[in-house]
């Protein structure tokens, strides 16, 4: 069988459709096989980075493994930001890149390159990748991609990448005769919860930290049984945000930096934190992290090295969370809390995210409320990176099957739209949201939803600015805006969707009213609005660098803040 073909082969072995990709001389043997295929599709991306994020969507969306190819040199390079993306977000993605000839190998170290477009991604790849390998002999190809696909799904998840020369691609085998890689099954540990489960016993005022973990190990429904038991309030990290659903009436959404006031001040005043596959990264909970000293905080989380890397005192559970709920399952429980969940409440009702403190309206958390509010069951939001971000981390409304993907730890403009594409492939309505610097980053994406006609709707925040250093610029760099708005732009996104044939809108934020909405989503078409706010729109609250979470800017006063946290529980 040729190498391609047996490629192709494999991976509908693993119940895979949709490969996504771009097309290039050291891959052609590769998309050939694929295009002759009656099971499996490569889906065309505009650029190779597009590719990698709707791969990332895809995953994300579907649970499963998703593909994505490229080949030698710029197009391998173009992959190595969502690979980053996948990397950091722990999403289980098999990255093929085509490669030189092995004859056109470079045979001298001190010179740079021998082939055309001869590119060492491997090397590239190997910090931002779980695996990074070059088939160098056509008997070890059937051994490593059995191997990456295993290792892109053990343990904590995330990026592989098999790197194949062109005539390794072409040649005629016999895999039945090639050695195969034994996966070895490693059960889970067991562990003596008896103190976790007195610690949560004798806690006054628990809260759940709820991190993409829970999704990852596929430990939504455990985490939900759980709440139904106990009651216990839970806050989110922006990627486990659609862990539990907006409608939980202890839920208090988004911690950090960005996060809502009444979610953090919960947070700083519990006595005991359960941390569920989350890293408790700076964003998390800040610079100044004095007010967890005295805290009992139990972090669970399948990746060993992540537990070790805090100066937190707490207790560390090394297992994938579906393993921790099932052992904890079997144990008793017996809390009151009472008294903690009506202060939860009171905080929540006293400091909404589509409030200031004056009582004056958050416009921008107003309207991402009132979009999520109407959205399908099931739809998918794709958040993009900045301002926009932060309002849907704050005020998304989470429906019991929706998704909100967006990138995380690498923080990557543009991942929004083709994220969108790689989820809607998958079947799901995707919503786009992003801001005016972020969709341009991968603007020309939009051609694929009109080729394939795919049911997403763009939202795009629009400030005519890069609000979020923009708004750094004004706190630290007296409001010099130096790229932020000077000598920035951003076009008449409707009219740029009108060219892909998209059908564009453009509104004043002020005047956009519940029917343009309703408008906007009652149908799978897809649709571009463009909202215009003033230039100075700004993320509040915000903490400011050196304070500790519960101190947001705008500060409520030190006396209010101190009330709060002495009030008896």
């Amino acid at each position: 069988m040729k190498a391609s073909d047996f490629i192709v082969d494999f991976f509908i072995q693993k119940n895979i459709s949709k490969i996504f990709g771009y097309i290039g001389g050291m891959v052609a043997h590769l998309t050939d096989s694929i295009y002759q295929s009656d099971y499996i599709e490569m889906v065309n991306t505009i650029t190779e980075q597009g590719a990698g994020f709707a791969a990332e969507g895809y995953s994300r969306v579907t649970g499963k493994v998703s593909v994505a190819i490229a080949t030698s040199g710029p197009g391998a390079t173009n992959l190595l930001t969502p690979m980053a993306s996948c990397y950091f977000d722990s999403t289980p993605v098999v990255f093929i890149t085509g490669q030189v000839n092995t004859f056109e190998y470079k045979k001298f170290p001190e010179i740079r390159q021998t082939g055309f477009q001869e590119t060492d991604i491997v090397s590239m790849a190997k910090p931002i990748t779980k695996y990074a390998v070059l088939i160098d002999d056509i008997k070890n190809l059937r051994y490593e991609l059995e191997k990456a696909f295993f290792i892109a799904q053990d343990g904590r998840k995330g990026p592989v990448l098999i790197d194949i020369p062109m005539d390794i691609q072409r040649i005629d085998f016999d895999f039945s005769k090639a050695r195969s890689f034994y996966a070895p099954c490693v059960p889970q540990n067991e562990i003596d919860l008896k103190n976790i489960i007195d610690i949560i016993n004798s806690s006054k005022s628990p809260i759940i930290l709820v991190g993409n973990g829970v999704r990852l190990s596929s430990a939504q429904q455990y985490l939900r049984d759980f709440l139904d038991k106990t009651q216990i309030p839970v806050v989110e990290s922006l990627l486990g945000l659609d862990c539990v659903p907006s409608e939980y009436i202890y839920n208090l959404g988004m911690i950090g930096t960005y996060g809502n006031r009444y979610a953090n001040i919960a947070l700083s005043i519990a006595d005991t934190i359960l941390v569920l596959g989350s890293r408790l990264d700076i964003r998390q909970i800040g610079a100044n992290t004095s007010i967890f000293n005295n805290k009992k905080i139990i972090h669970v989380d399948i990746d060993e090295g992540q537990l070790k890397c805090s100066n937190l005192n707490k207790i560390t559970v090394n297992l994938s969370i579906d393993s921790f709920f099932q052992q904890l399952c079997q144990k008793e429980l017996n809390i009151n809390i009472t008294n903690w969940q009506s202060k939860v409440l009171q905080l929540k009702k006293k400091y909404p995210s589509t409030e200031d403190l004056d009582g004056n309206k958050n416009l921008p958390n107003i309207i991402i409320k009132k979009i999520s509010e109407k959205l399908n069951n099931d739809d998918v939001v794709c958040s993009d990176v900045g301002q926009h971000q932060m309002w849907v981390g704050q005020s998304l409304v989470v429906k019991e099957h929706s998704r909100h993907l967006s990138s995380g730890g690498l923080g990557c403009m543009g991942f929004a739209l083709p994220a969108a594409i790689g989820a809607s492939i998958s079947g799901a309505r995707s919503i786009v949201i992003s801001g005016d610097g972020g969709f341009q980053m991968n603007i020309q994406e939009l051609e694929i939803i009109k080729r394939r006609n795919l049911p997403i709707k763009i939202v795009i925040m629009n400030n005519f600015s890069l609000g979020m250093v923009r708004q750094f610029q004004d706190l630290y760099f007296e409001g010099r805006n130096a790229s932020t708005v000077h000598d920035y732009s951003a076009p008449d996104f409707s009219l740029v969707a009108n060219a892909y044939k998209i059908n564009g809108i453009t509104v004043r934020a002020e005047d956009l009213t519940d029917d343009m909405i309703n408008d906007f989503l009652e149908s799978n078409d897809h649709v571009l609005i463009n909202i215009i706010f003033e230039q100075s729109t700004q993320i509040t609250p915000k903490v400011l660098f050196g304070n500790t979470i519960d101190k947001m800017h705008p500060l409520i006063s030190d006396e209010e803040l101190e009330q709060i946290k002495k009030e008896e529980l």
